[in-house]
């Protein structure tokens, strides 16, 4: 197996979590196109991870109910790795967002999720929170973060 299909297999797994557990219908798990990907790449300026990139292509546009109210699905997510940086900036503990972050979720614009570019193919997911000063580290890999969070109680 490829660490194409391996990952593919581990997005297809949230989304099967997602439908068994009444969060979502297999009618409202909506992915972007290859279009809206791009779209995606060039808003954070830099080539996007593969777990993102099928994360994107299998539920980019909304999974039910699954984070709704956060800033997770294209259209809403461009611009997030922007203000995150932003975010941080503002933060009296004087860290900075590495340049390769990469925001994929912002809840209400004081906490957000990211991975990093230069992590591999199916990097470890960090978290902030406003004036925290501190990024802490929540899965080893995206899919893993993504499956464990599809298990939670929505």
């Amino acid at each position: 197996m490829t660490e194409r299909e391996d990952v593919r297999g581990q997005i297809a797994k949230v989304a099967e979590i997602l439908v068994r557990d009444g969060v979502a219908t297999e009618n409202t798990i909506r992915g972007c196109s290859a279009t809206e990907i791009e779209e995606v790449q060039a808003d954070v300026g830099r080539p996007l991870p593969l777990a993102y990139r099928e994360f994107l292509a299998k539920m980019g546009r909304g999974a039910g109910d699954f984070y709704v109210g956060t800033d997770i699905f294209y259209p809403t997510l461009l611009g997030i790795t922007e203000a995150a940086h932003e975010l941080v900036a503002e933060d009296e503990a004087g860290i900075v967002l590495p340049k390769d972050a990469i925001a994929f979720m912002m809840h209400q614009g004081y906490q957000f999720m990211f991975v990093r570019t230069d992590e591999g193919d199916d990097p470890p997911v960090y978290y902030y929170m406003e004036i925290s000063g501190e990024f802490v580290k929540k899965a080893d890999k995206l899919t893993q973060f993504l499956i464990d969070v599809a298990q939670d109680e929505w």
